[in-house]
């Protein structure tokens, strides 16, 4: 199987260390044939853009320097942080549907849409390996919270599902299913087993394997992601960025 595409890739718009132009250049040096600049919602503390704004202008950079890249498809999206218990994210539906692509995933240091969730979320997240029973609680919300904003907004791929703010994997898998949202396998963090994916291939999801790079040295580093696919047996057809 080849990966032809890096879908996740943050810039100097949100906790980047690069420029899109820089990022577009490594691209092509790891011989990719498509990029998304797809930078933190606003409310990802210490690391998230300045304002939803910077989407806008992010996208108008990268279209003024794309002629400069006619090998590469070169996209600008958001990564979302659900901010509420009911799908709630940092990015105003008005921002999103400029964009070419919408990532949404969970974050333990958010900014939360009010105290209730401030609380039972990102309080309640720090606090889940103290009981078994706070773990299982934690669980249901996080997915609830997740699955919601899968079904409330149109996603594109539900970034690292289950890094740092535990969910039910197959019940985000079923509602990306349902949804024709991509499952992240993230390369950056290199978190997921195998077992877990094979689990979550049966659900009939659609995979995408994400570098999630911040450096332009990381950008299209995907060789982890592939060795799981083959792995897990989950074939070219299933994953999104992914060919024979």
């Amino acid at each position: 199987m080849q990966l032809f595409a890096d879908y996740h890739i943050h810039s100097r718009y949100s906790d980047g260390r690069a420029t899109i132009r820089q990022l577009a250049e490594a691209a092509l040096a790891k011989g990719l044939e498509a990029i998304t600049i797809c930078d933190h919602g606003p409310n990802n503390i210490g690391a998230g853009v300045k304002s939803p704004g910077s989407f806008l202008e992010a996208k108008q950079e990268a279209r003024k320097i794309a002629k400069d890249f006619p090998n590469l498809e070169l996209k600008v999206g958001a990564e979302a942080n659900v901010i509420g218990l009911n799908g709630e994210i940092d990015v105003p539906e008005e921002i999103y549907k400029k964009l070419d692509w919408l990532t949404v995933g969970l974050h333990p240091y958010i900014w939360p849409k009010d105290l209730r969730t401030g609380w039972s979320y990102v309080v309640g997240n720090q606090l889940h390996t103290i009981t078994e029973g706070q773990r299982r609680k934690c669980i249901e919300r996080n997915t609830k919270a997740l699955v919601e904003a899968i079904r409330r907004h149109k996603v594109d791929v539900v970034a690292h599902p289950g890094l740092g703010v535990p969910v039910d994997i197959e019940e985000v898998a079923k509602a990306c299913a349902e949804t024709n949202t991509a499952f992240e396998i993230n390369t950056g963090h290199r978190y997921q087993y195998v077992s877990d994916l094979v689990r979550v291939a049966k659900t009939g999801v659609k995979f995408v394997v994400n570098s999630d790079a911040h450096f332009t040295d990381t950008v299209g580093d995907l060789d982890y992601g592939l060795a799981l696919l083959q792995q897990a047996k989950i074939p070219p057809e299933q994953v999104i960025n992914g060919r024979h």
